[in-house]
């Protein structure tokens, strides 16, 4: 921006906050960040492929592939972006078979390899035969692999690491969201990506081709691709957005009701942070023995053998042990928010 560069474009979830304050010092610069949620300034916009579409067919594929009834999903982050794909993923599984069992277990990090490798062996010893990965890395996939398993992919073609075990893979193409967003401001019509009335969310999808799935690996029987073809003509058309893959009952795992069939507004699949009823959440993972992170305690399962870390509560602080974590109540005169000691 300071090199007075037009557009700038940034590629990861955690430039976010960075790219709010840099667009407010440079008002003449356009600025586009992948994957957030959050509004700033008019000249600041939010740009993402709707990932969610072609992981519903992926879930849908893994639900009729699967032998056991039962998959899994390696989740990473929890965000709204991940819960929005995880979410569509079982939703397609269930669209598939409605009995069909979903266990999800998030690692809390865009990429660790050895928590990765370590839940898909307990996702195994749950009988589950068919796991989403949602993770950055080709961890998830490999281990399935040397199980036995099958996965279903996220962002590239993990076949070319982990061979035809990885059923099918959800993709990105950003060259139709990168290619639509600097024609506007090479037209100095930026405004029809923020909107007159402040920033708007640039978000295409399967019909722009910003959106897609990979050729099934063999492993796919050809009956399984056919059904997950039709399963396309019916789901991506219609709706708001082009699909619809969030336009049906929905309860949540707690419960709540989601929508009774009304679809969702883009403004409530950006901020979603829940999953469809069918899954079976089981929260956030770490390795026996490895602590928790300040502000945080842990919980042993003796079911999983982990240690699920729960944030501290306010006015306490978290005192890591070799194990664990445990939260304590604040020194007098100091005080705590349960972020942080």
């Amino acid at each position: 921006a300071s090199q007075g560069y037009d557009l700038v474009v940034g590629t990861s979830f955690g430039y976010q906050d960075c790219m709010i304050s840099l667009a407010a010092q440079y008002p003449n610069t356009m600025f586009l960040h992948i994957s957030g949620w959050k509004t700033a300034t008019p000249n600041f916009g939010v740009g993402y492929a709707r990932l969610y579409q072609p992981m519903y067919l992926a879930g849908y594929t893994a639900a009729l592939v699967s032998q056991t009834g039962v998959l899994g999903v390696l989740g990473p982050v929890p965000v709204p972006e991940t819960y929005r794909q995880i979410s569509a993923w079982v939703l397609g599984a269930k669209a598939a078979r409605p009995n069909i069992t979903v266990h999800v277990a998030w690692t809390g990090s865009w990429a660790d390899p050895t928590l990765e490798s370590f839940i898909v062996n307990q996702l195994h010893s749950l009988s589950v035969d068919v796991v989403n990965v949602r993770t950055s890395t080709s961890t998830g996939h490999l281990t399935a692999h040397s199980l036995g398993m099958m996965s279903t992919g996220y962002s590239s073609d993990f076949r070319i690491i982990a061979g035809e075990s990885v059923l099918v893979s959800a993709t990105y193409n950003w060259g139709a969201l990168y290619t639509a967003v600097a024609q506007l401001v090479l037209n100095h019509t930026f405004e029809q990506f923020v909107g007159p009335d402040g920033p708007r969310n640039w978000w295409p999808g399967w019909e722009e081709g910003a959106s897609a799935l990979t050729d099934f690996s063999f492993l796919v029987p050809p009956v399984v691709v056919k059904a997950t073809q039709n399963e396309t003509r019916r789901v991506m058309h219609g709706g708001l957005h082009g699909d619809t893959v969030f336009c049906r009952p929905i309860t949540d795992t707690k419960g709540q009701v989601i929508t009774n069939g009304t679809c969702l507004e883009d403004s409530e699949l950006l901020s979603m942070m829940w999953l469809p009823s069918v899954a079976h959440d089981h929260g956030m993972w770490t390795l026996p023995g490895r602590v928790c992170v300040e502000g945080t305690y842990g919980v042993f399962d003796l079911g999983t053998l982990t240690i699920h870390c729960l944030r501290c509560p306010p006015g306490t602080v978290s005192v890591n042990t070799d194990q664990a974590s445990e939260c304590v109540g604040c020194p007098p005169g100091t005080f705590s928010n349960g972020t942080s000691s």
